[in-house]
């Protein structure tokens, strides 16, 4: 793992070097930058909530806020079951790697279909606290919101329904504040179904397993 970590961290220096070496702090700077400000015209999400709001700092923050407590509520009581830890055990395993067996255990665990909910789900929260989505982010939600739903359980009359919902806000151009507010609650289905079917266990335990933490709150 620790050698794995290293390369993939070498492996980015030596692809940003070129820009590190002449131009580090613009490269850094843009790679960063909350300052940014987006058009109100093409927003396909926030249209809703008005322009001032829309262009306000507060507003700009608690979507960060959202975001970031999001990713830590996944990953803290979802996405690091497969290997039976908390936040609090990433630390003590960055520092001291976990001995073969139990990478082996760890890895049955980690099924293609827990790696592809969890990736979709990531990529849902950040599109659901997105201050702004343009019309070619849907190349991505389209065919991930179906996936979601339906790895959560929901009855296909849900599914489809939402699905149909979600096609209708985003062929409407330019959008509107009801298209906008769509957009929105159908991205916020699809975290919480994200929610749900990371929960399910028997989608990445493999051959009947249990856990301790098995039981979907």
């Amino acid at each position: 793992m620790v050698q794995t970590r290293l390369i993939l961290r070498f492996l980015q220096v030596v692809l940003g070097y070129e820009f590190l070496g002449t131009h580090a702090r613009s490269y850094l700077g843009r790679a960063f930058e909350f300052s940014r400000q987006f058009m109100f015209k093409w927003t396909v999400n926030w249209r809703f909530v008005g322009e001032d709001i829309f262009l306000s700092k507060p507003f700009s923050l608690a979507l960060l806020s959202v975001h970031v407590a999001l990713l830590l509520a996944f990953l803290d009581s979802r996405w690091l079951r497969p290997a039976g830890i908390d936040l609090g055990g990433v630390k003590r395993m960055l520092l001291s790697p976990p001995t073969e067996q139990t990478q082996q255990r760890i890895s049955r665990n980690v099924t293609p279909v827990f790696v592809l909910t969890t990736m979709l789900s990531a990529m849902m929260i950040g599109c659901l606290c997105a201050r702004s989505l343009h019309y070619q982010f849907y190349a991505y939600i389209a065919w991930s919101t179906p996936f979601l739903l339906w790895k959560a359980g929901l009855h296909v009359v849900f599914v489809y329904a939402i699905w149909a919902a979600q096609e209708v806000a985003w062929n409407v151009y330019p959008s509107t504040n009801a298209s906008s507010l769509v957009v929105v609650g159908c991205l916020a289905a699809a975290v919480g179904s994200g929610w749900r079917a990371s929960g399910r266990m028997s989608y990445y335990l493999k051959g009947g397993e249990k856990s301790s933490h098995s039981h979907v709150q």
